[in-house]
């Protein structure tokens, strides 16, 4: 199959993108302590449609972080230590994101780790965010079909950053990885800065 996007698969995704920056979209990444259900956000940033930070925070897990999560995102225990935990967080979060539009690079895992920070200390999850997933978006603009999962692949945000020639780095730190999701954005919508 095609190994890049068609002009009308790729128009429709770049029109999209413009679409969503009409709306000026916040940026939100976490970093956290695995991928497994019982882990938890660590890390979290906000940036605004302008590129300003709005919210970034180092989050008090209710347990060791594993070294193997240390190792991908450098954040250790020590640092976390006198951060503020989830809950107490939670609503200066909220009222950043409250009625914004959020784009996310893999929403469906950031939105499960925020729930799951929820769980964590028994708090119900009743959030209804206004959600983009850059991820989806960059797959159909890429194009690359994946005949075994009948859609089109998916790319890490360090590697479509790369494919786009973006010259920030993919540090797996949230600020990080929320200016990168920001230029990928204006890239598919052809209006880099």
């Amino acid at each position: 199959m095609s190994t890049s996007s068609s002009p009308s698969l790729r128009q429709r995704a770049m029109e999209t993108a413009r679409t969503v920056l009409t709306n000026q979209p916040v940026y939100l990444d976490t970093e956290t302590t695995g991928l497994n259900a019982t882990d938890e956000v660590i890390e979290i940033a906000i940036v605004d449609h302008d590129g300003s930070l709005l919210y970034q925070s180092l989050i008090k897990p209710s347990r060791p972080i594993p070294p193997d999560a240390t190792r991908i995102h450098g954040i250790t225990d020590a640092e976390v230590q006198s951060a503020r935990a989830w809950p107490v967080l939670w609503p200066e979060i909220r009222g950043i994101l409250f009625g914004r539009w959020i784009v996310m690079y893999n929403q469906d895992f950031d939105l499960r780790m925020m729930a799951q920070s929820h769980a964590r200390y028994n708090l119900p999850w009743n959030e209804r965010l206004k959600t983009f997933d850059l991820l989806k978006l960059y797959a159909e603009y890429r194009g690359e079909w994946d005949p075994r999962r009948r859609s089109y692949r998916y790319h890490s945000l360090d590697a479509a950053g790369k494919q786009c020639g973006i010259q920030l780095p993919n540090a797996h730190r949230a600020v990080a990885d929320t200016l990168l999701t920001r230029a990928l954005l204006h890239h598919i919508a052809h209006l880099e800065e």
